[in-house]
């Protein structure tokens, strides 16, 4: 009996020790910066953009530019990639935007969690019914509060923690849709639900202002779950939705910073997720391309400008340089629906080329993402790094 106790101590001490490890070590490194005078933890910026596949910038994330890296023009996310490292091998943790963005919060896989496709409505199951397989049984809640989560513990550590824009990491009608419940100080426009009703502020970012535009005015509208909340002000004024995101976190970050408090802001523009839509400020960049790619481009455009103003407001407050900055994407991009045509002339499939397929696939294109990281510590590189990532790598290493 004392034997077959103490080989349970051992394997339970063995399982521990991967995760206690770490914990030891952060400890131990924060304690020894306290004692040497070190200056106050990094902030840290987690940009996660919704449905930006790989190749959907101008900066190569593989040895040698393609086709899509010439087409699109991210000069902001090509600063940062120049006084940072790209990854090469980065993959989202699945080809579709809960599991992956749960796995950033918990550190946990979708195998792990059970989350394995984007949530919704409480206790209903999402996906499409299939002539002969029943889908598995899965958690059609998504994430729910934990003191585990990776809010929660920088929250703990003394950060203030700001969330700004898509949330989906819970389904409507439970904690996990409010971002407050979920380790956030603050919250701006995160919900239930992910994809916006419009990006535009004079539909009042409303699903059903943008479809009814010529017969109903905006503020007359019927609700929708798609509706973008908590942005009211900006309502009936011309402005793009990842725009007034920008702004806003902006203004978080300079509170926090004049509070004197290290902050870790969660970015998640609502673009460049559907409906694709045209922002005007972009459009003349654009002449060659079909309306579709070029309404989609603009989109890209919008979050690489909106990338701009958070570097731009922490060089302002002189915290640039102890902030890092992550950028990367939730899944692989679209292209089996919504796009126009890609650089091979085809309407499918072909975007994310030479990468197979896109979003909801598992394929590469399906799942690699951009990845872009700058900040305190990390060493500039020309090449891009090919070490394989996954989105769960996020949790520890912040």
């Amino acid at each position: 009996d004392e034997r077959l106790l103490e080989n349970r101590r051992s394997r339970a001490h063995n399982r521990a020790m991967p995760r206690i490890l770490p914990v030891l070590a952060a400890a131990a490194a924060c304690l020894l910066g306290a004692a040497r005078g070190h200056a106050a933890p990094p902030n840290i910026i987690l940009v996660l953009v919704d449905d930006l596949g790989q190749q959907d910038t101008s900066v190569p994330m593989l040895a040698k530019p393609t086709a899509p890296n010439r087409r699109f023009r991210t000069p902001n996310l090509e600063k940062l990639a120049a006084r940072g490292v790209r990854f090469s091998n980065a993959y989202a943790a699945a080809p579709v935007c809960t599991p992956s963005r749960t796995a950033i919060l918990s550190g946990q896989s979708p195998a792990r969690t059970h989350i394995t496709y984007w949530t919704l409505e409480k206790d209903t199951d999402t996906p499409a019914r299939h002539a002969r397989l029943d889908p598995p049984r899965w958690e059609v809640n998504g994430l729910q509060p934990s003191p585990e989560l990776l809010p929660e513990l920088l929250r703990t550590a003394g950060y203030r923690t700001i969330h700004c824009g898509k949330a989906h990491w819970g389904a409507r009608g439970t904690s996990g849709a409010d971002p407050l419940r979920m380790g956030f100080d603050v919250n701006i426009a995160g919900h239930g639900a992910g994809a916006p009703g419009s990006f535009l502020g004079t539909d009042h970012f409303k699903d059903a202002a943008r479809k009814q535009r010529a017969t109903i005015a905006p503020q007359d509208a019927p609700s929708s779950v798609w509706d973008v909340p908590g942005l009211s002000r900006w309502h009936g004024k011309d402005v793009w939705l990842d725009d007034v995101l920008a702004r806003e976190a902006s203004d978080a970050i300079t509170a926090s910073v004049r509070d004197g408090r290290p902050f870790f802001l969660s970015f998640c523009p609502y673009g460049v997720h559907a409906p694709i839509m045209e922002d005007a400020r972009f459009a003349k960049a654009y002449p060659e391309l079909d309306p579709t790619e070029r309404a989609y481009a603009t989109m890209v455009a919008a979050v690489d400008d909106a990338l701009g103003q958070l570097v731009s407001r922490c060089t302002e407050l002189g915290v640039l340089d102890s902030t890092v900055i992550v950028f990367t994407s939730d899944n692989g991009g679209l292209s089996a629906h919504a796009r126009g045509a890609a650089p091979d002339g085809q309407k499918q499939h072909t975007h994310n080329a030479p990468l197979r397929s896109g979003k909801g696939a598992a394929y590469d294109g399906g799942l690699r993402a951009p990845f872009v990281a700058a900040g305190p510590g990390i060493a500039p590189r020309a090449a891009p790094e090919a070490t394989p990532i996954v989105g769960t790598d996020l949790y520890p290493t912040i």
